[in-house]
C-alpha cells in the first residue's frame, strides 16, 4: 500500500519514526509532518499565509517532509501534493498521549486523520496513552501494523475513520484488542493562573482528568485502555444529534 504519515508531535518526533520504521517493512511509506510540536491544534488549516514543504531527514537518514502546516494541512499536502492523490491510506501518528473519549476534538493527529477522510482518502489516527519519556513503542507499532492490515481487508464507510489507542506497553503484554465506543474525558483545574516577573498574570492552559479511568463506562475507549486493551473506535464525520431532532420540529422564529 501506498500511505501517507503524519502527526501533530512533529516530523522528527519518536512516534512519527516508530511508526514510519513498523509501516516500511511491507508498504511504501511517506512522511509529511509539521515541522515543529503541534498538539491540541485541532482541525485548524491554514487560509492566510503560504504553506512551505522541506526535504528534512529522519534518524535513520530517510527523507520526509516538514511543512510550517497544521496537521490538517499536512495531510492535505501530503497526499496532494507529494504523493499528487497516489495514496491508499493516511495513518496519523504515533501521538505522545492519549487521544480517548473527548480528547478527539482538541487532536491534531486525529484531525489529520479526518482531514483525510474529508478528501476522501481511508484514515485513522493512533496513540499511545502515556506521556512518558521512556515509552515501550512496540504495542503501538503493532496496532498500527493490524489496524492496516484489517484495513486492506474490510474498507471503512466513507467519511468514517478510526482512533486507535494503545497502551504503553510491549507487543506481547497488550490484553488484546477492544472495538469501544467514545468515553467522557473532562479535564478540571483547566486553567492555572501564574505571575510574571513584573507581576503580571499570565494563564496556562491545561488541567487533569476526572475521575478514575478503570470506572469509565463498559464499553468505551477509556475504560478499555485502562484495563490494558487496545481500543479501536470508529468515528463518523457527521456530528448531528439525532436524538435531539425530534425535540428540534417546533422550534419557530
Amino acid at each position: 500500500m501506498r500511505i501517507l504519515v503524519t502527526n501533530d508531535d512533529g516530523v522528527h518526533a519518536d512516534g512519527i519514526f516508530a511508526l514510519f520504521d513498523a509501516l516500511r517493512k511491507h508498504h511504501d511509506v511517506t512522511v509529511v509532518a509539521p515541522e515543529r510540536q503541534q498538539s491540541a491544534m485541532g482541525h485548524a488549516i491554514t487560509l492566510h499565509k503560504p504553506l512551505r514543504l522541506n526535504p528534512v531527514k529522519l534518524r535513520d537518514g530517510s527523507t520526509a517532509y516538514g511543512s510550517n502546516g497544521t496537521p490538517a494541512d499536512c495531510a492535505s499536502l501530503g497526499a496532494l501534493i507529494v504523493l499528487d492523490g497516489q495514496i491508499d491510506l493516511v495513518v496519523s501518528g504515533i501521538n505522545r498521549g492519549p487521544n480517548l473519549g473527548w480528547d478527539v476534538h482538541y487532536s491534531g493527529t486525529v484531525s489529520a486523520a479526518i482531514e483525510a477522510a474529508i478528501i476522501g482518502i481511508p484514515s485513522f489516527a493512533i496513540s499511545v496513552t502515556s506521556w512518558a519519556e521512556d515509552i515501550d513503542w512496540t504495542g503501538a507499532q503493532a496496532a498500527a501494523c493490524a489496524t492496516v492490515r484489517w484495513l486492506e481487508q474490510h474498507p471503512l464507510p466513507a467519511h468514517t475513520i478510526l482512533n486507535v489507542n494503545a497502551p504503553d506497553c510491549s507487543a506481547d503484554r497488550l490484553c488484546g484488542v477492544r472495538i469501544t465506543t467514545q468515553g467522557r474525558r473532562q479535564y478540571v483545574d483547566r486553567i492555572e493562573t501564574r505571575t510574571d516577573p513584573t507581576g503580571r498574570n499570565y494563564y496556562w492552559l491545561g488541567g487533569s482528568v476526572a475521575g478514575d479511568p478503570s470506572e469509565a463506562e463498559i464499553g468505551t475507549d477509556v475504560r478499555a485502555n485502562a484495563e490494558g486493551y487496545v481500543s479501536v473506535t470508529p468515528i463518523h464525520l457527521d456530528m448531528t444529534a439525532y436524538r435531539s431532532v425530534p425535540d428540534l420540529h417546533e422550534f419557530t422564529i
